[in-house]
């Protein structure tokens, strides 16, 4: 998943890191967002910590801390963010904002400081308050959202994008609300709401096309190329991969090359193209063996320089000590061996400490590629359900089409064959034969209504509600009223059809054992929720007791929570009646 990462840009008209001129500590800020570490700590040489204000001192450290974190000095580097905050007095509100991002960035990346992360994205986000910023509401947003994502906790991810993506539409942010999105869609697709996913990333790459970032829509057709995949639409699914694989060629990010390759096997294996397939995945391993050799190569080059300089320390303190001999006596000579080689031990130690986390980053890795595969099983599981819907659409139509139209046939050669008899007998073996056949062609086309939930997708499911109580009202046991408001456009089908259903079984419940006269079902649209009641004079029934707690109630409460809503029951035996609220989220 693409992680959101909003960038503040200041405006300088001319940043004199060359000249002798000191630079603002806001313009090194700027230089390190655009990871020129070697000029901010040229910057920031300029400056005589002593000599500083305690507001000037705050922004001092912070400059310093990110250096520190840019450098992978990461416990350093928060050791030094800690000492901003306790210029926090003195400091501007954005120094200890900036200070606290990165003290989460760092948390959230060392294990043994995790739990500090939760209290400093609450001082954030007071501090975003109080500015009243909408990117730094979004930032601090996010970084809440980012602590459920890790722990696969995606219904209060989403909520939290939601909020994210109201603050960037009332303050314009595009390209705020371009990431937030994207991060929507994805989420759920961790979910398996193909439907959703579908929405949010067809709107996600229109608008990333408009903005012509080679790198950003290649990252979303890929996306798209997943899903496709995951709703068994291999032929669209290969045509996505293929454009994002062309694209990703033309810009420099190897890891994106390298998972394209990845998804592009898997795609082809089920287009049934096994051997191209087979060729992609080997090209897909060999560009990550690359990658992380030259990942490796580097970080073992920056430990082995390290290595070397304690080693030439090493040898300097040996020769200085010798030269110092006839001076100093054998004391001092020991206790500078004893200064390079603890160095040269804390090299040596460093060394195989990095290359201990390099293995259990890969071993990370490898756990990611489990966890995809296991959500790739999960979405054959879902369009395996799927599948299953449109079986018994299929169903219903040869019903009403086949059976249907040979039992009209039948009745019409039983009605021509009754008046050609003249025989009392026959005809009245025809008159039986004709009702039997008459009571066999009303259950087919009932069985055949029932079946067939395409009804929804044609007329809408407020139609279809309104259909269905009118025909129990005609029964003259029951009067049902549908009462509907503020409701705007149409839903997904998905939705239509789990919103029908959950209605048609709460109506059925009160059929069979509220024993009512009368009963109400009002539907009213807000911006963002779907508001549903259902109510009636019945006898009611009491929660707490085991024969109440049926699949019938647990079945309709378990469909609200899948579409993240809420379901409430307010029922008394002694008192009667039953009232029933539905909370559905539109989004």
């Amino acid at each position: 998943m693409k992680n959101i990462l909003f960038i503040f840009f200041f405006s300088i008209a001319s940043l004199a890191v060359f000249s002798q001129e000191k630079v603002s500590f806001n313009d090194m800020l700027t230089l390190l967002d655009e990871n020129q570490i070697k000029e901010t700590k040229e910057a920031l040489a300029f400056y005589t910590f002593d000599d500083l204000s305690k507001e000037e001192q705050a922004s001092y450290l912070l400059t310093e801390g990110i250096i520190k974190f840019k450098e992978n000095d990461l416990l350093e580097g928060y050791k030094t963010l800690l000492k901003v905050k306790d210029l926090k007095a003195f400091s501007r509100k954005m120094v200890t904002y900036n200070a606290n991002e990165y003290l989460i960035r760092i948390a959230n990346t060392v294990s043994e400081l995790s739990t500090a992360a939760p209290s400093l994205i609450q001082e954030n986000c007071a501090i975003a308050e109080e500015l009243n910023n909408p990117k730094l509401k979004i930032d601090c947003i996010y970084n809440t959202s980012y602590n459920e994502i890790i722990g696969d906790n995606y219904d209060l991810a989403l909520k939290y994008n939601y909020q994210m993506q109201r603050i960037a539409l009332d303050n314009n942010l595009q390209d705020e609300l371009l990431d937030i999105e994207n991060n929507i869609g994805t989420l759920h697709y961790f979910k398996g709401s193909y439907d959703s996913t579908l929405f949010y990333f067809n709107r996600n790459l229109e608008r990333c096309r408009i903005t012509k970032d080679t790198l950003a829509i290649a990252q979303r057709i890929n996306n798209m190329a997943m899903l496709r995949a995951a709703l068994k639409d291999h032929e669209i699914a290969l045509e996505n991969i293929e454009e994002a694989e062309l694209m990703a060629q033309s810009t420099s990010d190897i890891q994106l090359q390298s998972m394209i390759l990845r998804n592009k096997a898997d795609i082809l294996s089920g287009n049934q193209k096994f051997k191209e397939a087979a060729n992609y995945y080997f090209r897909h391993l060999e560009m990550n063996d690359t990658l992380a050799a030259a990942q490796n190569a580097l970080a073992l080059k920056d430990i082995q320089t390290k290595y070397e300089t304690a080693e030439q320390k090493l040898k300097n303190a040996e020769l200085e000590a010798k030269n110092l001999r006839s001076k100093a006596g054998n004391y001092f000579l020991l206790f500078l061996l004893s200064i390079a080689i603890g160095v040269a031990a804390y090299f040596i130690l460093n060394y195989y400490k990095s290359k201990k986390i390099l293995k259990e980053r890969k071993l990370a890795q490898e756990q990611r590629e489990l966890k995809m595969m296991r959500d790739q099983e999960l979405a054959s599981i879902d369009a395996m359900i799927a599948g299953q819907e449109k079986e018994r659409l299929k169903i219903a139509s040869d019903l009403h089409d086949d059976l249907g139209s040979s039992l009209t046939a039948i009745k019409v050669s039983l009605e021509n064959a009754k008046e050609r008899t003249e025989d009392q007998v026959s005809k009245g073996i025809l008159n039986n034969a004709h009702d039997i056949l008459n009571e066999t062609y009303v259950k087919v086309r009932r069985l055949s209504h029932t079946q067939n939930s395409r009804v929804l997708s044609e007329n809408g499911w407020i139609s279809s509600l309104k259909d269905l109580v009118e025909k129990i009202n005609k029964s003259g046991k029951l009067d049902i009223e549908v009462v509907t408001s503020g409701l705007k456009g149409s839903l997904s089908n998905s939705t239509e059809l789990n919103l029908f259903r959950i209605i048609q079984e709460l109506i059925n419940n009160i059929i069979k054992h509220a024993n009512a006269t009368e009963a109400s079902v009002i539907i009213t649209g807000y911006d963002h929720v779907l508001d549903i009641m259902v109510e009636d004079n019945g006898k009611g029934f009491d929660l707490k007791t085991e024969e109440n707690k049926g699949l019938g109630l647990q079945n309709i409460k378990k469909r609200v929570e899948n579409m993240k809503g809420n379901f409430v029951i307010d029922s008394n035996f002694n008192k009667g009646g039953c009232s029933i609220s539905i909370e559905i989220p539109i989004v």
